[in-house]
């Protein structure tokens, strides 16, 4: 069925009942460094384009699944779709698993071809064309979705032209369409809170010992950096008319509405654990002081995950906003440090702290708040890699006292500068949408191939040396607080099973060039 026909049947249907609107989360793999209990959040971007919908027309009929909280695998959901099929289904995923929303895009085409097929997300906003021409796709909302998606709906509802919708993209007699761009919601406490009740928020960190009673949030969007292997400050960044440039739009809600939402989370969902999915948690040090204040006058107990810019933490401990965030619950911080030499950050487009400024923001938190677990990301695999920066890099970690230290290859995720430049250059060797999960290279150097990369980083991660051993103890040893050393362990056992999958892979086959795949498939991914 071709998209006007579609549109008009759909059309007729939405003015007879009440159109059936379902968001889902499919089946997928899980990051090979979590468990189940942590490794999948609520989706909070359904929530949020669930809450804006659900605000604006009472009539419609919203839900959300959630496949990987549910542990709902794929013949249960083709069931699930045969039995109730809705109007329109919302997908929105990463690189890493677009895949698998295409997979159940496929299945509905050609099963409920009447359905109507709505993406968005980090992937399919720079991948549009490329998912417009599967023909599995109906249309694309780019950038931050609240209010594209309702007007869409609207316009689809109401048969009216979807050219007058901002923000999206479609394919038409062949061609492929992009409308005007959106820019960014400017005001946050303009949106409604997130549709919290349309997941089974009870199972999100249930059992589990580091993170019980875990919840996503956000209190800000977009970020002040615009990095070169970043999705995200791109996504929700402020475009020019003509969409041309893309330039970094931070905007955060006020400090009294991010505390109602956790007000809300901790009375009615008993959520105790909130995990802020904010690209740089700690860029307003005005929103952190009065927001801490807040949640330490209300004397709300909750434990805080978040990710930091260094140098904004040296910042804040100068200011004594630092001190108040560890007192309301600030346990586990996550710092991307990239690369120590300028030339490296330079590469990547990302501001230059040094590698003074980064050992400072993690000594404040071994020295003086020795409770919070620190994790490090830093990323290998840029042009004129060598083997003697490799090592370099490997040595970093232990010089500046992280708990925990991520390597990830550079990777060339659609819509970064980073993709531009590996297609342009040809360096691209690994299509595989599944390797693109931060620990598989796949795109070579000038002196090695992504499969070269891939035995480097595991010699980078576990060939054993002095300054590790040493290290390893340490960190053990030193960590008094029970929590990080739980996760110490646990980080640390998921880091030992990934080299054993490496081993026996390398094992049965010696001479294969093909990506290993460190996630793991779930029993139920199937079922």
């Amino acid at each position: 069925m071709n998209i006007t026909a579609g549109l008009r049947k759909q059309s007729t249907r939405a003015a007879r009942a009440a159109m059936k609107v379902l968001f889902i989360r499919t089946p997928r793999y899980v990051w090979p460094f979590n468990s189940e209990t942590s490794a999948f959040w609520q989706p909070l971007a359904f929530m949020s384009l669930a809450g804006r919908l659900e605000a604006a027309h009472s009539d419609l009929s919203i839900k959300i699944i959630d496949c990987a909280a549910s542990k709902i695998g794929w013949k249960t959901l083709f069931s699930t779709l045969a039995s109730d099929s809705p109007d329109v289904i919302c997908l929105g995923e990463e690189t890493v698993s677009s895949h698998e929303a295409m997979r159940l895009a496929g299945y509905v085409k050609e099963q409920h071809p009447e359905t109507i097929i709505i993406a968005g997300g980090v992937f399919f906003s720079n991948a549009a064309e490329e998912s417009l021409g599967t023909g599995r796709i109906d249309y694309i909302v780019h950038g931050e979705g609240e209010i594209t998606l309702l007007e869409l709906l609207t316009a689809i509802a109401d048969r009216r032209n979807i050219k007058s919708v901002s923000g999206i993209s479609y394919k038409h007699n062949g061609q492929i369409f992009r409308t005007a761009y959106r820019p960014p919601i400017p005001d946050m406490d303009t949106l409604p809170m997130p549709a919290w009740s349309k997941v089974p928020m009870h199972l999100y960190g249930l059992g589990a010992k580091n993170h019980p009673g875990l919840v996503s949030i956000e209190h800000s969007r977009g970020c002040t950096d615009n990095c070169s292997f970043c999705t995200l400050w791109k996504h929700m960044g402020k475009p020019s008319r003509d969409g041309i440039t893309i330039k970094p739009y931070y905007r955060t809600k006020s400090p009294e509405r991010s505390l109602e939402e956790v007000a809300r989370l901790v009375r009615d969902f008993g959520r105790s654990t909130f995990g802020w999915v904010d690209p740089t948690w700690n860029a307003d040090p005005k929103w952190t002081g009065e927001f801490c204040d807040a949640v330490l006058k209300r004397n709300i107990k909750i434990r805080q995950t978040a990710w930091l810019r260094a140098d904004y933490v040296v910042r804040d401990e100068e200011l004594g906003v630092l001190e108040k965030a560890v007192r309301a619950g600030l346990c586990q911080v996550m710092l991307g440090v990239e690369r120590p030499d300028k030339p490296g950050l330079k590469e990547l487009n990302k501001h230059a702290n040094g590698p003074d400024i980064t050992a400072k923001a993690f000594e404040i938190f071994r020295k003086k708040y020795p409770s919070v677990f620190t994790i490090g990301s830093v990323i290998f695999g840029l042009w004129d890699e060598t083997k003697k920066s490799l090592n370099e890099l490997s040595r970093y970690q232990y010089k500046v006292g992280m708990d925990y230290c991520f390597f990830i290859p550079l990777t060339p995720n659609p819509g970064t500068k980073v993709y531009d430049d590996a297609r342009k250059r040809g360096i691209i060797e690994v299509t595989d949408r599944r390797a693109y999960n931060f620990h598989t290279p796949v795109m070579r150097t000038r002196r090695f191939s992504a499969k070269q990369l891939e035995r480097l980083y595991f010699k980078l991660l576990f060939k054993p040396g002095f300054d590790r051993i040493i290290c390893l103890l340490r960190t053990f040893f030193n960590l008094k607080d029970r929590r990080r050393r739980r996760v110490f362990k646990s980080l640390l056992k998921y880091g030992t099973q990934i080299a054993g999958r490496y081993i026996v892979s390398r094992v049965r086959h010696p001479f294969s060039d093909k990506p290993t795949i460190y996630s793991r498939k779930p029993k139920w991914y199937d079922s």
